[in-house]
């Protein structure tokens, strides 16, 4: 498949999430995401709060990253702020300009799309942060050429 909409500017508005981070290898990279997956959204069960938006994950240096090192920042947007417990934060994330594309088909499938976001931000002559985030609208239950994926680069 490939990208679904247009690659578009948009200005996010500044958003409270409940995060825990995590460095993994490739290969146990789906076990780490699930596990915090779980884990918050134990946590949100517990506190009786639900999620503001879909889960993500957060690479802070995706240009960096290496199959044996990658940094994750795992998490579901929240509506309230709420305490931290073990390793879960509850963040703030600031108001910023973000470049969006909504993508389905395999996860392997978004190097491509990384590359064309890349090329789109160059041309229009903005300055990525380096870090990009993915929303995650279905689950490992779904064929993985049915994965719908909003992939975000916010810039500087």
């Amino acid at each position: 498949m490939a990208k679904v909409t247009d690659i578009m500017l948009l200005q996010q508005p500044e958003q409270m999430a409940i995060i825990v981070e995590r460095c993994a290898d490739m290969n146990s990279l789906g076990q780490h995401i699930g596990e915090g997956f779980m884990r918050i959204g134990t946590y949100l069960k517990e506190m009786n709060e639900l999620p503001s938006d879909i889960p993500f994950v957060e690479y802070p240096a995706y240009e960096e990253m290496t199959t044996d090192k990658i940094q994750m920042v795992i998490g579901f947007y929240t509506a309230n702020p709420l305490p931290d417990k073990g390793d879960m934060r509850s963040i703030i994330i600031p108001s910023r300009k973000v470049v969006v594309c909504l993508h389905k088909g395999s996860y392997d499938e978004l190097a491509n799309l990384y590359n064309e976001m890349a090329a789109w931000i160059k041309i229009k002559g903005y300055e990525p942060t380096g870090t990009s985030v993915e929303h995650y609208y279905t689950g490992p239950e779904v064929p993985e050429k049915e994965h719908v994926t909003r992939v975000v680069m916010p810039l500087k």
